[in-house]
């Protein structure tokens, strides 16, 4: 295969210039044929690869890009390659490597609305749009799921158009523990006591530089004393040590320049800050982490979340404050969970996940060439709320089935929460004026759709099995191999960390009920048990619930004597927060259900009370950490159970220790890896077919 790059400015310390280099090393490997375009390149020539300068005139950037682009062009023409791959936004490409944020939503949010007006905005929202356009066939190579959301929102680009890439960052990152950090502080000028502080990446200003200068300022006067700060990046200093001057650091801070030993400087270091104002990936930020460097980052940068998630640092919130950001960063220098933080970290580096970025888009070049899209699969939901147990497992399985590469189209009648990255959603138009007739037409139209756009795989999750997996015709799925016995948990694997107990006043017991419809899930069977509670036991006893409740039951609650404890948390509330509040989790729904919360409830150590109608129940009795109530459900015997439960504080710890055994258990997870391998196999071994 024949593949042309095209980018406007490659230089050793670039971000997307050190990606491309790697692209295109992986191409070579596997035998293609290179070709590189370049308007401006610094630094040796790429082995292999045919480097093709094509440097242009005119005083203006965006003049020089849009020449640059035209004869790109022309070459193309002349000598067609099998892909033409941008590095930068342009027009005509087959793929493009999404290293950059988007222009239009910058435009729209950091800059005055005349700037909308100059020749500058119109060629790059041009170039942008050539690519996003939901008319265009542009392939996108994504890095950033944050940023596929605002191109998706922006432009209404299909989410089969981009391939998800992991991310790719260098492993002699993570491989420097070794390297000699008392030689590398010497080499600075930095002493042993010196809390040093590091920042890289080229563009200062996007970046984030000002702010962290202005952070060192306002550290506390003993450790400012003390601390120094390293500036790596290939970028203009002079206006940033003007602020140093006047912010009376200058003394402290280390202007670099472009460095090749970033390893060395890693394991020199005591922490890294990015609090970038547009960050696509922040790069940076991971290599840090999986070198064991403490990390601050901001939010907005695109692997922030791998940070939170690891737990390897702190992620300061969007919007950004100065205040805030001082805080976190006098924290990460300072705090105590430094040594958590540097081992979660290096965990992180030991991950397969974050280092095959080139490989999987060369995968995705050769199959775009060979005209290979990737199967569909649906995912249908009549109403998906967050909250709601037989949605639990939908975007789990959607992300893993993204990961494996298949193309993932949810349906659904009505959405809560944020739209899901890597996937596409698809919104039922209809409505009705009651509930009854809005889902029959609701079935009538996905029936529909699945017969127009015919998918390899159609999961649903509205029914009260839980997931009905219909991949073979007329076949019941729930015999299907590997799907048979699927574990509880949805993660790959037991989380590093999970939620603890929050402190409590007294010797409360606080009872934990979720679900998009609260009342379906027994919360009137749980007020009326605690409700006949003697009054001791009732005042000890609490409630809190997420999901939606009508005012009716908040009445009931209040004929009993329960109003003041009974609290309903936030629409944006999480399960996790839920259990973190909870001592005990109940689930008593009225009609059988599985898939629900239960398991995440005992893996979180939390007590449960449910009954015999509900499928996890099973776990409940195995791990001996709580009340399964027999069917058919009895009034009396949960309220007999409840007596027992708040008048026994040392019966619910062991309950609660023996909940945590069921948690730590590797053998309760894989659910939604198992489902996804399951639909990949089928998906990519059959044509699509309809529901």
């Amino acid at each position: 295969m024949r593949i042309a790059f095209a980018i406007f400015k490659f230089f050793p310390h670039g971000g997307v210039a050190r990606d491309l280099r790697k692209i295109a090393v992986e191409c070579l490997a596997r035998g293609h044929e290179v070709i590189i375009y370049a308007m401006t390149w610094q630094g040796p020539p790429l082995d292999g690869a045919s480097v093709v300068v094509l440097p242009q005139r005119g005083l203006r950037s965006h003049v020089r890009q849009r020449r640059f682009a035209a004869e790109v062009a022309a070459l193309a023409k002349a000598e067609p390659p099998d892909l033409l791959v941008g590095m930068n936004k342009m027009p005509g490409l087959d793929v493009y490597y999404a290293g950059d944020s988007c222009f239009e939503d910058k435009a729209r949010t950091q800059r005055l609305w005349i700037y909308r007006l100059t020749l500058r905005y119109r060629h790059f929202a041009a170039f942008e749009r050539a690519v996003f356009d939901p008319a265009a066939a542009t392939r996108i190579l994504a890095i950033s799921p944050p940023q596929n959301r605002i191109y998706r929102r922006l432009y209404g680009t299909p989410a089969h158009r981009f391939h998800m890439l992991p991310p790719g960052i260098e492993r002699d990152r993570a491989n420097g523990e070794g390297l000699p950090r008392a030689a590398t502080r010497q080499a600075l000028g930095i002493g042993s006591d010196q809390p040093t502080l590091l920042f890289v990446g080229s563009g200062f200003v996007k970046k984030g530089l000002q702010r962290v200068l202005k952070g060192v300022a306002a550290l506390p006067e003993e450790l400012r004393r003390r601390t120094v700060l390293l500036v790596v990046g290939d970028d203009r200093a002079s206006r940033f040590e003007r602020l140093a001057r006047r912010l009376g650091i200058a003394e402290h801070v280390s202007f670099l320049g472009g460095r090749d030993d970033v390893p060395a400087l890693l394991q020199a270091a005591d922490g890294l800050a990015l609090p970038a104002h547009d960050e696509n990936t922040g790069t940076a930020i991971l290599e840090s982490a999986a070198a064991g460097l403490p990390v601050l980052a901001t939010a907005n940068c695109g692997y922030a979340d791998y940070v939170e998630r690891a737990r390897a640092g702190i992620v300061t919130p969007t919007p950004f404050r100065q205040a805030r950001f001082n805080a976190d960063l006098e924290r990460l220098l300072t705090a105590t969970e430094r040594a958590e933080w540097s081992h979660n970290g290096r965990l992180l580096g030991e991950g397969e996940d974050i280092y095959g970025m080139a490989q999987a888009a060369v995968r995705d070049l050769e199959r775009v060439n060979a005209g290979e899209e990737a199967p569909l699969v649906a995912l249908c939901a009549y109403r998906f709320s967050p909250v709601e147990s037989r949605c639990r497992a939908l975007l789990p399985v959607a992300e893993a089935c993204a990961a494996r590469g298949l193309s993932v189209r949810i349906y659904a009648c009505s959405w809560q929460g944020e739209e899901p990255d890597g996937v596409e959603l698809v919104r039922a138009p209809v409505a009705a004026m009651t509930e009854k007739h809005r889902r029959r037409r609701y079935e009538g139209w996905l029936a529909a759709t699945l017969r127009q756009v015919p998918s390899a795989c159609v999961l649903h999750f509205d029914g009260v099995d839980g997931i009905d997996l219909l991949c073979e015709r007329g076949e019941d799925p729930r015999t299907s191999e590997g799907l048979r016995c699927l574990p509880p948990g949805l993660d790959a694997e037991p989380p590093a960390s999970r939620p603890k107990p929050a402190a409590r006043d007294g010797d409360s017991v606080v009872f934990a009920l979720a679900g998009a419809d609260l009342v379906a899930h027994g919360f009137e069977r749980l007020v009326v048990g605690l409700g006949r509670l003697p009054e001791e036991l009732r005042r000890r006893a609490k409630i809190v619930a997420l999901g939606a409740l009508p005012s009716a039951f908040w009445r009931t609650a209040s004929v009993l004597g329960l109003a003041d404890q009974v609290t309903l948390l936030a629409e944006d509330s999480t399960v996790a927060a839920l259990l973190d509040e909870a001592d005990v989790f109940v689930d008593l729904a009225y009609a059988p259900s599985s898939n629900g919360w239960i398991f995440d409830a005992l893996a979180a150590g939390r007590a449960v009370v449910t009954h015999d109608g509900i499928d996890e129940a099973a776990l409940v009795r195995q791990a001996e950490a709580g009340v399964v109530l027999k069917a058919p459900f009895q009034q009396q015997a949960l309220n007999r159970a409840l007596v027992d439960l708040v008048a026994s504080p040392d019966q619910l710890a062991r309950w609660r220790e023996n909940a945590t055994r069921i948690g730590a258990d590797p053998s309760h997870y894989g659910q939604a890896d198992r489902i996804a391998d399951v639909v990949e196999r089928l998906a990519r071994s059959r044509d699509a077919v309809p529901a």
